[in-house]
């Protein structure tokens, strides 16, 4: 179950006959229901942005698995998303390219953050999903998920276990982070089960979920046990399965097999994948927002404008990137604490009294860049 097959796509008008290639070498038709059940397409629009940022999943990678489905017999398809907090799914599957394919195909897109919800037992108590998502294995249904692999600002990395988290409300979403989302996301995996994950590497940003720095890396993936896919994502990214922390709980949790060995990669391309060279090299940019802001209780949302707006600071203001004092706060632990004088906050979850803090959920990032330019005098 922990094996990974892979392919290289770098002719993009070939995507369609590669990823059919890829999914029959697999045999990804066996890991699927009836062909009569629903299928549902499960891609990464955590934000409104299109595929050549490095944020989202390319669309053509859904239209050729969409195009692979119906060939195989299955034709009660559909496309689910629920962005993340604050951002809006509809706008993104506009942005992103889904609601033309949504009409070219004839297949309806469903946004979750406009979806009921459930409560379900976990490992770790009581969580709630999306009706549609519960529903889906009630009817013998398949999920199918459709990550991208690239970096994360507070995970450092995200591939097909954090892509769950599209599948639970936005009320949820904010009490992970309360959670301190390592734990939520792997424990989300237990009840949450996909069929397999077909994974976008043509285009990701290996450094920040939002993107805006793409690496070109021509690569599609396929597998069933997302702990595998992860642990694998930690290694074309340069990093180990300790460094991302959700890998090895979600392996604890009996969800998959982490430490995957070459002898897992099946590249149907006979060549060995590279790690990536952007992310193996040391990010000053990364390392200096990393030290800035205290941000463990962060929700992703509210953190990426963050980290965005910093970035965009320190390309205007080239030694802005010296700047140690004040400190950030963003995030849930900072609810009901009065920040030190040395301190700032960002977001609704740091306003006390009389604090230094810009209201919120999430500012936008033009808010904050507005707001740092004014508290760091630029």
């Amino acid at each position: 179950m922990s094996t990974i097959w892979t392919k290289t796509n770098t002719d993009r008008k070939r995507l369609s006959e590669d990823i059919a290639v890829l999914l029959n070498a697999a045999g990804a038709d066996d890991w699927l229901g009836m062909p009569e059940a629903p299928v549902l397409l499960k891609p990464n629009l955590v934000v409104g942005k299109p595929a050549s940022s490095g944020a989202t999943t390319t669309p053509e990678i859904v239209a050729g698995l969409i195009e692979w489905l119906l060939e195989k017999g299955f034709k009660n398809l559909a496309i689910s998303e629920g962005s993340w907090v604050g951002d809006s799914t509809a706008r993104a599957f506009k942005t992103c390219g889904y609601t033309a394919l949504s009409k070219h195909y004839n297949i309806p897109l469903i946004d979750l953050q406009k979806d009921d919800s459930v409560e379900v037992e976990t490992p770790a108590g009581t969580f709630e999903i999306c009706r549609t998502i519960a529903d889906l294995e009630f009817n013998g249904g398949s999920l199918i998920n459709m990550p991208l692999v690239k970096g994360h600002g507070q995970t450092h990395m995200t591939c097909a276990l954090k892509n769950m988290k599209g599948c639970i409300p936005d009320s949820e979403k904010r009490r992970y982070h309360r959670l301190g989302v390592h734990k939520p996301v792997a424990v989300v995996n237990t009840i949450i089960k996909p069929a397999f994950a077909l994974v976008d590497g043509l285009n990701p940003d290996p450094y920040w979920e939002e993107g805006g720095s793409p690496e070109k890396r021509d690569l599609l993936l396929v597998g069933r046990d997302p702990v595998a896919m992860d642990s694998y994502a930690c290694k074309l990214l340069g990093m180990t399965d300790e460094d991302v922390q959700y890998v090895g709980l979600a392996e604890q949790l009996g969800i998959g097999t982490g430490h995957i060995s070459d002898e897992d990669i099946i590249n149907l391309d006979g060549a060995a994948v590279e790690a990536s060279a952007a992310r193996q090299e040391k990010s000053e940019v990364k390392e200096w927002i990393d030290n800035l802001v205290d941000q463990q209780s962060a929700c992703s949302s509210c953190f990426g404008n963050l980290a965005s707006a910093l970035r965009a600071l320190q390309e205007e203001y080239p030694d802005f990137i010296k700047t140690s004092s004040p400190g950030l706060c963003i995030g849930q632990d900072f609810q009901g604490v009065k920040l030190p004088g040395d301190k700032r906050g960002i977001g609704i979850c740091t306003v006390t009294g009389s604090n230094q803090s810009l209201k919120g959920c999430p500012p936008s990032r033009d808010r904050m860049i507005e707001y740092l330019k004014k508290e760091y005098s630029l």
